[in-house]
């Protein structure tokens, strides 16, 4: 009689293991440092040079390029080199900081930072889907959930102190100090991105448009049963999730008398939670349920935002933004590496301005929607609705047969 052996299970190695990839990750994360510092800039600064509703403006005015062009820079990453892309893409922004900067000193206007902004907004349409692109080839398969959890971790702390940081920057050098430091940030990116060396890719678009154009990846993705459901429960989510996070916190502040310092307080109770998760995240690996576990956080997260606009603890609205932020982790890190494993190399850079699009590039519309409907029909049940659809993605969850059996590799 032959014994069978098992075969052993080969040992995955950790994604902050691979030397490429830490370096790829410690340049995004600088760069969200030195975009942080900017936003608090650019508000600063138009807020001084004109109004406040002046500097909210400015603060969508990036949205406008983004929403207009990321579908054309997906099409764009599929075609060319996407790490080359962004690293043009860096450098043009570098380029445009020092400028404004060398402009600031002399005489700062509306017109620099409406400039400045558009041109970032633009950038941001090519950057983001040939970031999408490019982190997947640095790494196994069997290494994104964890290179995922990475970056979601240090991109939350390179959030969470830009915005102290953009603001003593502002108080101590102004616009242009700010605008320098953001130039120094895009260098660093530069080079961390010129060093690495992505695998090839295993599948190659045409360049005569028949297979690498808008069309064809809008078709893939339709047609694609696990891209479709994850777009799909992924878009509901962010619906549910910007609004609450972004407006309707700093409404129930306002309504509860908690004032600028409970806005403070909610915002880190996110930030703490989020920045756990990853933690989480980093040191366990989960391949299998990936449908209902993501289920369980969307349901979860739909009823934390609804509760900072409907108490009056300022102690139990702070539990609710951390357990939003706890999370809002694993259910993007699983979500995101379960799509970077489903994607053919020949349609990442067009998959990744699809969820760019539904994830950044509709969050200014959204987050306006969300303040229009408070004012009309007040704030717990414009946050209701919210944490409904947060609701609706956890039933896509489980009830989409593409995500209720969906596994990692291994």
């Amino acid at each position: 009689m032959t014994a069978v052996l098992d075969t052993p299970t080969p040992t995955v190695v950790p994604a902050y293991r691979v030397a490429q990839f830490r370096r790829y990750a410690t340049g995004q994360a600088v760069s969200v440092l030195g975009d942080q510092v900017w936003y608090v800039a650019l508000s600063w600064a138009a807020v001084q040079i004109a109004s406040p509703g002046v500097a909210g403006v400015l603060l969508s005015v990036s949205a406008l390029p983004r929403l207009a062009l990321m579908l054309f820079g997906g099409v764009l990453v599929d075609r060319r080199d996407p790490r080359r892309l962004m690293v043009h893409s860096d450098v043009v922004r570098g380029l445009i900081c020092v400028a404004a900067a060398a402009v600031a000193v002399w005489q700062p206007s509306v017109l620099l930072l409406v400039v400045v902004a558009l041109a970032f907004g633009a950038a941001d349409a090519v950057f983001l889907p040939a970031a999408g692109a490019l982190q997947p080839r640095l790494l196994d398969p069997t290494q994104y959930a964890g290179a995922n959890a990475l970056t979601s971790t240090v991109n939350r702390l390179a959030l969470t102190l830009g915005a102290p940081l953009g603001g003593i920057l502002v108080a101590t050098g102004g616009l242009p100090t700010a605008l320098a430091v953001n130039a120094v940030t895009f260098g660093i990116s530069v080079l961390a991105l010129r060093s690495l060396r992505p695998a090839p890719a295993a599948t190659k678009s045409t360049s005569d448009g028949s297979k690498s154009g808008l069309r064809e990846g809008l078709r893939y993705i339709a047609g694609h049963r696990v891209l479709r459901a994850t777009l799909l429960v992924g878009l509901l989510g962010n619906l549910g999730f910007v609004g609450p996070m972004n407006v309707g916190l700093a409404l129930a502040s306002q309504s509860s008398g908690w004032g600028a310092t409970g806005v403070g307080l909610l915002l880190s109770g996110f930030g703490v939670g989020a920045i756990l998760a990853g933690l989480v995240m980093l040191r366990r690996r989960p391949v299998r349920h990936i449908g209902p576990i993501a289920a369980v956080c969307f349901a979860l997260q739909g009823i934390a935002v609804v509760i900072p606009a409907v108490t009056n603890s300022l102690p139990l609205a702070v539990a609710a933004t951390a357990v939003a932020g706890l999370t809002s982790g694993p259910a993007g890190i699983l979500l995101g590496s379960l799509t970077q494993s489903a994607t053919d190399d020949a349609y990442r850079g067009r998959v990744s301005s699809v969820n760019s699009l539904a994830n950044l590039g509709l969050t200014p519309l959204v987050m306006a929607a969300a303040g229009w409907a408070a004012d009309l029909f007040g704030l717990v049940p414009a946050m209701a609705v919210s944490g409904a659809l947060e609701l609706v993605a956890a039933v896509g969850c489980v009830a989409l047969p593409a995500l209720r059996t969906a596994r990692l590799p291994r």
